[in-house]
């Protein structure tokens, strides 16, 4: 057994995705799935986490593969490292707020191990990747010895580290639509630190403009609630409208006051998150419509 892993469990490799079903069908609950192990590790040494069965994703290669298909959706196999996803030109042309969401976590040994899959998995509500995910209406392929089907995005988290997984399935992949190229998307995370450090807030947006008017508006935020969520009152208050200055502050406000229910806690009050939201959910309006965007921290810190 690694040093410093206490748990007892049997440890368990598939030769392909059929056997790892039958594996979780089999031991139910008392099993855990294990790809990059970046958020798992940490648990177990920790002792936060028990089981009995450790069944590993790594001779699993269909589960590997990145493609767009023909209509220009992009599939994320379930142990597709985040890594890997960084260094795709065309992910960070099309979905700019996720490449933004995976490069601000943690470092690049992180990132070299870990999945998407297991970020969203793993279900803390200042999850990176949730928000650009809701904001493109991303769906999660899950399967089962008994069956598969196809949750969307949004009813994915059910709660604090909690999915609508059951005990027997297995995430497959993660499916974004296409996203229309005039659409301007982005991803900003406050943290104290750069690196190694989670959001105090995140804010994804995904905006399309036609004739200067909003046609379409995603918001969605992190670390704000028990699950990451869409900001749909923010979004009702633009759409199909002008974004001018003082509808994006309105927004803004709305985002901060109706869309979020944050907690004080160690990393900041909830009244300082509620701030941040203003501000994030202003500055991804501002980048929408092609206003110049002032310093961020400069205000905060007023």
């Amino acid at each position: 057994m690694p040093r410093g892993i206490r748990s007892n469990f049997e440890y368990h490799v598939p030769a392909d995705l059929g056997q790892a079903l039958e594996m979780l069908k089999q031991y139910g609950p008392d099993a855990r799935v294990i790809a990059g192990g970046t958020d798992l590790l940490p648990k177990v040494k920790a002792g936060v986490v028990e089981f009995g069965h450790l069944v590993s994703l790594k001779e699993l290669k269909e589960l590997t593969a990145v493609r767009f298909d023909g209509s220009g959706a992009l599939h994320i196999g379930a142990t597709a490292r985040l890594g890997e996803l960084e260094r795709i030109p065309a992910l960070r042309e099309r979905y700019p707020a996720l490449w933004e969401g995976i490069h601000s976590m943690a470092n690049t040994q992180i990132r070299n191990r870990g999945t998407v899959t297991g970020n969203i998995c793993n279900a803390v509500p200042s999850c990176d990747t949730a928000p650009a995910l809701l904001v493109y209406d991303a769906s999660v392929a899950v399967r089962s010895a008994d069956g598969e089907r196809t949750v969307p995005i949004g009813e994915f988290f059910t709660g604090v580290c909690r999915t609508c997984l059951k005990p027997e399935e297995l995430v497959t992949e993660i499916i974004l639509p296409p996203n229309d190229p005039r659409a301007v998307s982005v991803y900003y995370k406050y943290a104290i630190r750069k690196a190694l450090d989670l959001a105090m807030v995140g804010v994804g947006s995904n905006v399309l403009l036609e004739d200067g008017a909003v046609k379409d508006a995603r918001l969605a935020l992190g670390a704000v609630a028990i699950v990451p969520k869409r900001a749909f009152h923010a979004e009702e208050a633009i759409l199909g409208r002008q974004l001018t200055p003082e509808l994006i502050e309105q927004a803004a406000r709305i985002a901060s006051q109706d869309d979020c229910r944050p907690i004080s806690d160690i990393r900041a009050t909830a009244d300082y998150r509620r701030e941040m939201v203003r501000l994030l959910v202003r500055d991804a309006l501002k980048l929408a419509a092609g206003i110049k965007i002032e310093g961020l921290n400069d205000e905060a810190e007023n």
